[in-house]
């Protein structure tokens, strides 16, 4: 019976989408259904309010610039 998980030999790497790859399994798609709504959300919220959804991403950006800036 042959494998039906694609497995490279050297790494140990599973490629996804492949049968049996932790990709596949069933704990893991309600965390990419959670992931999804919450861009979808986000999404909406910046076709519904851009002027506000820009200040917030400028504000984050400006705030993230000046506490990681290499001096």
């Amino acid at each position: 019976m042959p494998n039906s998980t694609t497995k490279t030999p050297s790494t140990g790497l599973y490629f996804p989408g492949t049968a049996g790859s932790p990709a596949s399994s069933n704990e893991e798609r309600p965390l990419y259904a959670y992931i999804e709504r919450t861009m979808e959300g986000i999404e909406d919220y910046a076709r519904r309010e851009p002027w506000a959804f820009a200040t917030w991403v400028f504000g984050v950006g400006f705030v993230l610039g000046w506490k990681l800036k290499p001096w």
